[in-house]
């Protein structure tokens, strides 16, 4: 397993999840105090899929799909954990 954590900021969407070739099975956690969104490079709190604070969400991302996240109002932290 590959786990990665990440900084993600209110105002810019991060990548969390680079496209491969095949299909990624993945857990997000959230480890900030604020909720936090997912989804493609357009990700905002309108159109993401919102993940509670501690939350953990289980997720498997298409073939040549990318992931990303954006936090509701300040800069938090938040875990991604892969198969290699």
């Amino acid at each position: 397993m590959i786990s990665e954590s990440f900084t993600i900021a209110p105002d810019t969407a991060t990548k969390i999840l680079d496209s491969q070739n095949f299909e990624q099975h993945i857990y997000i956690h959230n480890n900030h105090s604020n909720k936090m969104y997912v989804g493609g490079s357009n990700v905002t709190a309108i159109n993401g899929l919102h993940l509670d604070n501690g939350e953990m969400l289980e997720i498997r991302i298409p073939q040549d799909n990318e992931l990303y996240a954006i936090s509701e109002s300040s800069s938090g932290g938040i875990s991604v954990v892969r198969p290699r």
